[in-house]
């Protein structure tokens, strides 16, 4: 996917960042106050993400299709939703923390294994299918034509054989008397 100047592996590099200032100077420095700004450091990497965001959809003016801000859909040239059915294992995980664990979240976890692993084989069924339409094959099927007897060669040690004609004619065996 093509996002533009920053791509998946620049977000992938800050993501790293955090975690690496997390671990040198411990998860305590996201709680420390900033004089001057009047906020927590944990606020900066969003501030800074935001404000990279904002300029480089300025200065490009838009990266997509007549001037829209998104553009992550270069491979197949369809539009991405921004609901999913996959989402709602962990919208559900979310909700349930929200309101204090209504539903015992064990329960919870199994339903979004669960919902989890048929969404995702039901998509992969369906990108399977849709390949094949466009391919022009059966899935899972090879195709064969009838079964055609070959019948001018029969094995040596039968007395039966084919002549030029498609008839069949009777060969008699010669044995050797000592």
């Amino acid at each position: 996917m093509r996002f533009g100047r920053i791509d998946v592996t620049e977000a992938q590099f800050s993501i790293i960042a955090i975690h690496l200032v997390s671990a040198v100077l411990g998860p305590e420095i996201w709680l420390t106050k900033m004089p001057y700004l009047e906020c927590e450091t944990r606020c900066l990497p969003f501030y800074m993400a935001s404000g990279v965001d904002f300029s480089l959809s300025i200065l490009n003016e838009g990266c997509g299709k007549n001037g829209s801000s998104v553009a992550i859909a270069h491979m197949t040239k369809a539009e991405m939703e921004y609901l999913d059915w996959s989402l709602l294992g962990p919208a559900l995980l979310f909700l349930n923390q929200y309101f204090n664990c209504i539903v015992p979240e064990i329960w919870l976890l199994w339903f979004t294994l669960a919902w989890g692993t048929q969404d995702l084989l039901r998509y992969c069924a369906q990108v399977c299918l849709e390949i094949c339409q466009h391919l022009r094959i059966d899935l899972f099927r090879i195709p064969y034509g009838p079964k055609v007897l070959n019948t001018s060669s029969v094995g040596s040690q039968s007395n039966v054989g084919a002549d030029k004609n498609g008839g069949t004619s009777h060969r008699k065996s010669k044995s050797k008397a000592h």
